[in-house]
This record gives C-alpha cells, sequence and structure tokens, in this order.
C-alpha cells in the first residue's frame, strides 16, 4: 500500500506528530511518500527524518511559459477531466482563494506524481491549501484522499462552513484529533452534510518518553513547551509567575519555542522582574525530550485567541503524560481528553494568573501529588495516546479505502 501525504510545508520542527505519524506507518509496512507545497524555513530538524525511505517531493513552481509548455505535455489529461478541473476552479474562485492558480497547478502536479510513483491514497494534515490540492488531484485523477483536521483549520474566524463543507466533501474519510473539535465541526462546520468525521488522537513514542528515563534536573524546571503565540497564553504564565515571586517562590522557568509573541513576552518578563525565566528558542525534538525527562512540572496555559484559533492536543502534553512529568493546562480544546479531566493533571480556568498561580505552587511543593498525577498520566497515555496503536487505526481506514477505490476500479 503507497500512501502520499500532502503537506503545506514539510518539514515542520512545530509539527513533529506528522513526521512521527509518517514513520510509524513505515514500521507497519505501509509504503510512504511525502508532498510538500513548499519547503521550511524554521532551520531546525527532526533526526528521524533520515529514516524516511523515500525522498521527499517539492512540488515545482512555474514560470507562465514554463506552466505553458508542461500543460501542454499533459492536455490529454486536462481533456479527459475537463469537467472535473473547471469544477474545481469554480470552487477555488467560490473560496475567494487568491492562490487559485497556484492550487490548481499542485492539484495537476499532484494527480501526475500519484499516475507515475503509483500512490494509492492522498492524506493532508490541515484542512487548508494543502487539502485542496489533494482534492484536485482526486478530481484529475480519481485517487481516493482524506484529510486530518487539527486547529488553526477549525477554530480561527473567517472559516467559512459552506467552503469546509465542499473541501471535504469528496473525501474517503476526514480525521481530527480530539472529541472536542469533532463536536465543533459537527456544530459550527459540517451542517447537514454527511461526513465520515473519525477522531484519531495524535500519538506519542511510549518507550521513548518514559517514567524509567526521567532525571530531575538541579535547580529544579518548570517547562513550557509550544510556539510563541497567543493561544499558548503563556503571558498568563508570567503573570502567575510573578505573584509566586511576591509570595518568594521563585523556579527556574525554561521556555522552548519561538513565535511571533517572542519580544512581547520577553519584555513583559522585563518589567516582571523574571529574571529567573530562560528563552531557549527552537529546540530539536531530541532537546525538548531531555527538557521534559528533566523537569519537575510543566505548564501549558492555553487559552482562545482573539481570532477564535486555540490548541486541539498539545503533543508535548502528551509526551509529558508519557514521561510521567506532571502537567498544568486549562480545558481548551482536547486537553481535558489528554489529562482525563483533571485526574491526570491539573486544569486551571484559562486566561486567570491567580488559579495558575496558586496550582503551580501546591504542585511544586507537594512531592506525593506529583508523583500520584505522574503514575496516572503515564497510565493514560499508554491507553489512548500509544503512537503504534493509533496510527495501527489510520493504516486499517487507508487499507479500507484502498480496497474500496481498487473494486471500484475492477467494477467499471
Amino acid at each position: 500500500m503507497h500512501i502520499g501525504y500532502v503537506l503545506k510545508k514539510f518539514p515542520r520542527a512545530s509539527e513533529t506528530f506528522v513526521l512521527n505519524e509518517i514513520l510509524a506507518l513505515q514500521r507497519q509496512g505501509v509504503d510512504v511518500t511525502v508532498f510538500a507545497l513548499n519547503r521550511p524555513d524554521d532551520g531546525v530538524f527532526h533526526r528521524g527524518l533520515a529514516d524516511l525511505r523515500r525522498p521527499v517531493i517539492y512540488l515545482p513552481t512555474r514560470k507562465p511559459d514554463a506552466w505553458l509548455l508542461h500543460l501542454r505535455q499533459h492536455q490529454a489529461l486536462l481533456r479527459t477531466n475537463h469537467a472535473a478541473l473547471a469544477g474545481e476552479f469554480d470552487d477555488l474562485l467560490a473560496a475567494g482563494r487568491p492562490d487559485v492558480w497556484s492550487v490548481l497547478g499542485f492539484g495537476i502536479d499532484l494527480a501526475l506524481s500519484c499516475k507515475q510513483h503509483g500512490v494509492q491514497h492522498l492524506h493532508a494534515h490541515f484542512a487548508t491549501v494543502a487539502a485542496y490540492a489533494a482534492r484536485g488531484a482526486h478530481a484529475l485523477c480519481g485517487v481516493p484522499f482524506s484529510v486530518t483536521c487539527h486547529a488553526k483549520d477549525i477554530y480561527r474566524d473567517g472559516i467559512v462552513p459552506a467552503q469546509f463543507q465542499r473541501l471535504l466533501a469528496d473525501s474517503a474519510f476526514a480525521v481530527t484529533v480530539c472529541e472536542a473539535n469533532r463536536d465543533w465541526i459537527q456544530r459550527e462546520l459540517a451542517g447537514s452534510t454527511h461526513l465520515d468525521l473519525r477522531v484519531l488522537h495524535n500519538g506519542v513514542d511510549t518507550r521513548l518518553f518514559h517514567p524509567q528515563q526521567r532525571r530531575e534536573s538541579t535547580p529544579p524546571t518548570l517547562l513550557g513547551v509550544g510556539r510563541l503565540v497567543e493561544k499558548k497564553g503563556f503571558h498568563v504564565l508570567f503573570d502567575a509567575l510573578a505573584m509566586l515571586a511576591r509570595e518568594g517562590l521563585r523556579p527556574r522557568c525554561l521556555l522552548v519555542g519561538d513565535g511571533e509573541a517572542r519580544a512581547q513576552l520577553e519584555a513583559q518578563a522585563r518589567s516582571l522582574g523574571l529574571h529567573h525565566v530562560e528563552f531557549a528558542g527552537m529546540r530539536t525534538h531530541d532537546e525538548v525530550r531531555a527538557a521534559v525527562l528533566s523537569a519537575r512540572l510543566m505548564v501549558l496555559p492555553c487559552i482562545v485567541g482573539q481570532d477564535g484559533n486555540r490548541d486541539a492536543l498539545p503533543t508535548v502534553l502528551l509526551e509529558a503524560l508519557a514521561a510521567g512529568l506532571p502537567v498544568v493546562s486549562t480545558p481548551i480544546g482536547g486537553v481535558e481528553e489528554i489529562v482525563a479531566h483533571g485526574e491526570a493533571g491539573v486544569l486551571v480556568p484559562p486566561g486567570e494568573a491567580a488559579p495558575l498561580a496558586a496550582a503551580i505552587g501546591r504542585l511544586w511543593r507537594d512531592d506525593a501529588t506529583r508523583q500520584q498525577l505522574a503514575v496516572a498520566g503515564r497510565a493514560h497515555a499508554e491507553r489512548n495516546f500509544d503512537l503504534e496503536a493509533n496510527v495501527g487505526r489510520l493504516r486499517g481506514w487507508f487499507a479500507q479505502s484502498v480496497a474500496t477505490a481498487t473494486a471500484g476500479e475492477v467494477g467499471r
């Protein structure tokens, strides 16, 4: 079985869950080719990239004269699928996409690549441009496609339900990463359309992140990991740390990640006198793992951003639970599912510094409660977020789609 993964940009340090999923599929005997619309630009790479068995295919961008030659070479394909191509064009216009020509081009190139490499099913992560490209390839060559919906592609302001429905209408199935997402999609986006929507939690390598490998650092560390953007709520963490400092508790705080809010957060830390906060910037997955295995407590105080965007199933929380690292977070998106509604971690109201400070202070001093949460978190991760088990379910869905498509071809 040969699956093509369609991604807007690959690799991305903030999307290690995609690479982990692909590598797990490979271990389970699936042939995977990655098709990326853009090259990486963050400069931090996962060592697992070396384990990809097929080279990443970056879809080309062309100048007008090169496009003319390319289209002439494949005029028979375009003529045969004229109605499907016109439908794609109409829908992209209706969606108001300024990149209409690029998206059509991606679809054409994907369709040709599927034929060339024997790809039997396309899977896109995020219901954005990658999903449009996969749908375009499906329209031209009939290869089935599916999409995993995450957070920014379903929660942000400006997402139009009718466009979302048209994008996924012809998919073999759609996946989302938590029950909270499924509820939102069914309530706000899917409307009355029939959408085969399935929940599959992102997985974590429970062997790589394991309590037996934990060695707490000296001095003990309060760890925050994530992109430095509004929805992560790190500005709320800083206000909480200032409250704790006034009470005489100043834990070393290591903040791993980078993003558009970094300068603002650095200014906030200076103004609050939080000299015990360290901005580590972007780090490799191995370095993040080392930080998780040596920290005393992880904090991710997620909020709903002003644009409606929010976290769905933060991978760092899954890794923390698997490693036996207690977590403090907020009931946003699928976080409640990660911490088993407070049994495997502590939840506080989003956007409120005082309860966050109280939770951090209590857990920082209470060894017994931290150990209780560590045991419960590890058990919850093994039951619900094991990478191999969850990817095995996805592999089964891919196999079913391929079998259905093959049976349809035989029946024609």
